[in-house]
């Protein structure tokens, strides 16, 4: 079985536990209406056994954002929102 590795800026796992790549999804439940998930390929199937591997990938690559490159972000929207207005 392969180790989980992951991509160190992003923290997105290149294998699950399960040996096999992550797929990359989007959820169709009105909670998380098409919000990407990268999960086990055997998620959510019937009759295959899954590792348990499921992210949310916008709450991952916005937790590895260094918080002056947010902070930096956000007052860009602003100044860009202000010069529209």
């Amino acid at each position: 079985m392969r180790r989980m590795n992951r991509n160190r800026e992003a923290r997105l796992p290149e294998w699950c536990a399960c040996g096999s790549r992550p797929v990359l999804r989007w959820s169709g439940t009105d909670s998380n209406p098409r919000r990407p998930f990268l999960c086990c390929p055997n998620y959510n199937t019937v009759g295959k056994k899954w590792c348990g591997l499921f992210m949310w990938v916008d709450k991952v690559l916005e937790d590895a954002m260094p918080c002056d490159d947010r902070t930096r972000h956000s007052v860009d929207d602003e100044e860009w929102k202000m010069k529209m207005a």
